[in-house]
């Protein structure tokens, strides 16, 4: 536990069931007044139920204390979770995409005048509040228009509004997980300024480098109860790891693949969006990275080529034949894609997870070409199982799943399909340490087959794991190309270079 002190937050006696099922099992934590103090655990460990019950969205079960700056909490109140002056950036940022900047920073605020506030004062309060933060956003602009990046900044100013006081706390639940490093850097000097006017932060996230950058004290849940607290001075991440996981995670060593063949897929002169003029190849059996500065065009390559974006030019062919503009050209050809956010373009997330296995590929037999509920179950709980899938129950709805079981079954989905190709962006993002080892297996195992893998990520470290060679974009082309080996200092560094002459662009433009 947490030293002496000033607790801006005591849990004590922590339980919560779900339908018999044990979330969370007598956990306690204590968290000092104006420090930052990492929560973390892999996926189902009980994190986001304990977040959850502060801010007033669970009820705990009977017994369990809760107090906030030494007054007890009442739970299961939302209204009465603000009153305590904490405050939430969930995973699912509660942005309205149909409504713009200035519309969403003032959702759930009080209007400051008698009778109501104009659009103009509007735009200008909003203007304000994103300048303070060094978000670069048009208030009219919609949100739906947003980069991920802008939209998760856009949140955090929204809940810190004007300023939080010494005393309140702020809950940030993997705020970073689809952030690049620069924007990383500004999210974190934005709380070190808030940590310094005494705001105490209880920060959950899977990239433990962020623990060891930003924390003082770390907490581990694991199957819903707390197995540790310590001072991140005294751990590495291995011992983190450990702690996490219950076991001492043992790194396989991959032999590097003979990449001798023709290339299998093409990505020729393609245009669109942030993209102007991409071109790169891969050959089968081979794992490619591409990453850059946010802006750089990275993050919109593999939508384009797949077609979920609106393609201005260029072209794709997999296995020397044209693939198509559209998603359904590219499913018929063999090109698989997953989108970083899996929730909102990934899935179906009322649906089941034998619906969302089968949706690109449907069987069916008989002469009414008929899919049986049973045979669809069958099949799906073979693909859930194979990728650890828990629980491997195909009739769970997706929306129930943790972010790295979901991911599992968005990957799940295009190797029961057989594709050839795969396009995977962001595949790890908010996954912890355990699942992405399942899903590196997956993609080793795929390209192993004979499949050519292409991943975009802002995740340096598992570039240097994972890929055979990493392209590096700038400006909306590739920049530069790395092969094996490389380091993730490697990998930084190269998307500083790529954006240098963006960057002089903008210096002498201002």
């Amino acid at each position: 536990m947490s030293g002496g002190g000033a607790k801006a937050l005591e849990i004590h006696g922590l339980s919560k069931l779900f339908a018999g099922q044990r979330a969370l099992d007598d956990v306690d934590l204590e968290i000092q007044s104006g420090e930052t103090h990492a929560l973390v655990g892999a996926n189902g460990s009980g994190k986001s139920t304990l977040i959850k019950v502060l801010a007033g969205y669970h009820e705990p079960e009977a017994g369990a204390e809760i107090l906030v700056n030494g007054e007890p909490l009442s739970t299961g109140s939302p209204a009465a979770s603000e009153a305590a002056g904490l405050r939430f950036i969930h995973q699912d940022l509660g942005l309205i995409g149909t409504l713009s900047v200035a519309e969403n920073l003032e959702l759930g605020g009080e209007y400051p005048g008698r009778l109501w506030l104009s659009d103009r004062a509007e735009r200008r309060n909003a203007k304000r509040l994103l300048e303070a933060y060094g978000i670069d956003a048009d208030p009219s602009a919609l949100v739906d228009s947003l980069r991920p990046t802008q939209q998760t900044l856009l949140a955090i100013a929204r809940a810190v509004g004007d300023g939080l006081d010494a005393g309140n706390l702020l809950v940030l639940d993997e705020p970073t997980a689809t952030l690049p490093p620069e924007e990383v850097q500004h999210l974190h000097a934005i709380l070190d300024r808030l940590r310094a006017g005494g705001v105490t932060i209880l920060y959950v996230t899977h990239r433990l480098a962020e623990v060891f950058g930003i924390a003082t004290n770390v907490t581990v849940l694991r199957d819903g109860r707390r197995v540790a607290t310590a001072r991140t001075e005294e751990l590495d991440q291995d011992s983190l790891v450990e702690l996490i996981l219950g076991q001492r995670l043992e790194v396989a060593e991959y032999a590097a693949r003979e990449r001798s063949g023709a290339d299998l897929l093409e990505v020729s002169d393609l245009h669109g969006g942030g993209v102007h003029g991409t071109s790169f190849s891969v050959r089968s059996g081979e794992i490619v990275g591409l990453t850059g500065l946010m802006g750089s065009g990275y993050e919109e390559a593999l939508g384009l080529a797949f077609g979920a974006g609106r393609r201005e030019a260029g072209s794709v062919t997999l296995d020397g034949a044209a693939v198509g503009t559209s998603p359904k050209a590219a499913i018929g050809a063999g090109l698989a894609f997953a989108p970083a956010e899996r929730r909102r373009y990934g899935a179906i997330v009322e649906w089941s997870l034998r619906e969302n296995l089968t949706l690109p590929a449907i069987p069916s037999s008989g002469p009414l070409r008929w899919l049986g509920d049973r045979t669809e179950a069958r099949e799906a709980r073979a693909w859930l199982e194979r990728l650890t899938v828990k629980p491997a129950d195909p009739n769970q709805r997706f929306m129930a799943l943790s972010g790295g079981n979901q991911q599992k079954v968005v990957l799940a989905r295009w190797l029961r399909c057989g594709a050839r190709a795969f396009l995977l962006d962001e595949p790890t993002f908010g996954v912890d340490a355990g699942a992405k080892r399942a899903i590196y297996t997956e993609l080793r195992a795929a390209a192993e087959d004979g499949a050519a893998v292409v991943i975009s990520s802002s995740d340096t470290e598992e570039l240097c794991e994972l890929c055979d060679r990493v392209l590096v974009m700038g400006d909306g082309v590739v920049k530069s190309e790395m092969a094996e080996p490389f380091s993730p200092d490697d990998v930084f560094a190269a998307t500083l270079r790529a954006s240098q002459d963006r960057v002089r662009r903008n210096h002498l433009a201002a």
